[in-house]
């Protein structure tokens, strides 16, 4: 995706771009499938409303694309207790998971009175000077580790594909560091900065998918007189003379400025010869499935359910999307329930079969399935999916990365790299250069 706004923008400058996909279509992790008749997302399936760079993408494209919200119910927790599985509403006021008032009913219900009781008692425990722990060590001591576990090492690994204990707090929330930083305390920092709004309220979506925006942005820039190709596969980047070469399938094409929107993998696959690593990635196993079931109807976990990493499931997430958007319930024939599971080890197979499923969405719903219940099944894997971003040192002269491996995950992180290396570049090109080349690969 972070290839595709560069190339418009610059497109849209009046340069020549040329666009090379490897996938018959454009969009990287932005990916349509069919479920039920019904197109669906098999990427990201909605985008952070914490900054307006989709909004503002959308209009100033052109694009007829309706942006939506999601419908109002929330998602909710299933966390593992004593006495089994315990589901419960995501709590309004969190952020990464750390509470800013841990004896909000909400908070209780996940946590427990005793969990409360321990993280109240946070002001007791003094502030380390030494080096930042991991997000785990530092909530675990600072309000216990009910509130580690269950709220914040389950969010972690759902939403960042990694436990708390790999994180730490500076990288995936400055903000919240700064303000625990400044006061000395971690439910004062969260309650500084979390808002009342329903837990997974503050995303939202495109009527009919996300892989609408993808598709729609590629025609404007085709429009505007970008080449967009696809099913073409790059082999190579190389300098020569006063050029870049970048040799693929269906011959070389050369320019001055290269943009690599890329997984990690790719990435680095194709800088390998200039000595450039670039950061890891991570597999990712999505599986969709319909399900004819009369007691979905009543949205058991609301618009979906985060999975504790202590429960025995397979799954480390559910999304109801018939729940989640009204574009996708009105478009679903009646009586089938869409929903997406996120594998939880992405290399272990599972989740691949009707019986497989159906016990998932049993365990995470309450809702007893049976396999002749599950009706359609899609199954999607990202092998070069993103776990960090990190800018590498050192990149040849004339190539340039786009995309969440050097932007960080999500379109709000993504797009507005991509707008301003687009404009560093038409400053660049100001002098009549030749034409700029854009190579992106999706995540596949």
């Amino acid at each position: 995706m972070g290839g595709l706004v560069v190339a418009h923008e610059l497109a849209r400058a009046g340069r020549d771009v040329v666009v090379v996909d490897a996938a018959e279509e454009v969009g990287g992790l932005l990916r349509r499938g069919t479920l039920a008749g019904v197109d669906i997302d098999l990427g990201a399936e909605s985008f952070a409303t914490r900054t307006d760079a989709v909004a503002t993408l959308v209009a100033d494209a052109g694009l007829d694309l309706a942006l939506v919200a999601p419908r109002p119910q929330g998602a909710w927790l299933a966390v593992a207790t004593d006495d089994g599985v315990r589901r419960a509403r995501l709590p309004r006021r969190t952020v990464l998971g750390i509470p800013a008032d841990p004896e909000a009913d909400d908070v209780v219900a996940i946590i427990g009175p005793d969990g409360a009781a321990r993280a109240r008692d946070e002001r007791r425990v003094p502030v380390a000077a030494d080096a930042e722990p991991s997000l785990y060590d530092l909530v675990a001591e600072r309000l216990g580790v009910r509130v580690a576990d269950r709220l914040v090492d389950t969010l972690c690994r759902s939403v960042y594909s990694r436990p708390a204990a790999e994180a730490r707090l500076s990288q995936l929330h400055p903000g919240l560091w700064r303000e625990f930083v400044a006061r000395g305390s971690l439910l004062e920092a969260a309650d500084a900065i979390a808002t009342g709004q329903r837990a997974g309220a503050a995303v939202g979506g495109i009527a009919g998918g996300m892989w609408r925006l993808p598709t729609a942005l590629a025609e404007a820039a085709a429009s505007r007189g970008a080449q967009i190709r696809t099913g073409v596969a790059v082999h190579a980047v190389r300098a020569d003379a006063d050029a870049l070469v970048v040799e693929t399938a269906s011959g070389s094409l050369s320019a001055r400025h290269v943009v690599i929107a890329t997984g990690p993998a790719e990435a680095a696959r194709l800088l390998a010869g200039a000595g450039v690593s670039t950061r890891s990635s991570a597999a990712v196993r999505l599986v969709a499935a319909a399900i004819a079931h009369p007691a979905l109807a009543a949205e058991p976990v609301g618009s979906g359910v985060i999975v504790d990493a202590a429960l025995p499931t397979a799954a480390k997430a559910l999304t109801h999307i018939t729940a989640k958007w009204d574009w996708a319930r009105v478009a679903t024939p009646d009586g089938i329930h869409l929903v997406r599971l996120s594998a939880r080890d992405a290399a272990a197979g599972t989740l691949a079969t009707a019986d497989e499923v159906a016990r998932e969405v049993s365990i995470l719903t309450g809702v007893e399935v049976a396999a002749a219940d599950v009706v359609d099944l899609v199954v999607q894997e990202w092998t070069d999916a993103v776990v960090g971003a990190a800018a590498p040192d050192d990149l040849p002269a004339g190539i340039h990365l786009a995309g969440a491996a050097v932007a960080g995950t999500g379109l709000a992180s993504v797009i507005p790299h991509a707008r301003d290396l687009a404009a560093r570049l038409d400053s660049a090109l100001a002098a009549s250069p030749p034409s700029s080349f854009l190579y992106t690969h999706p995540v596949s």
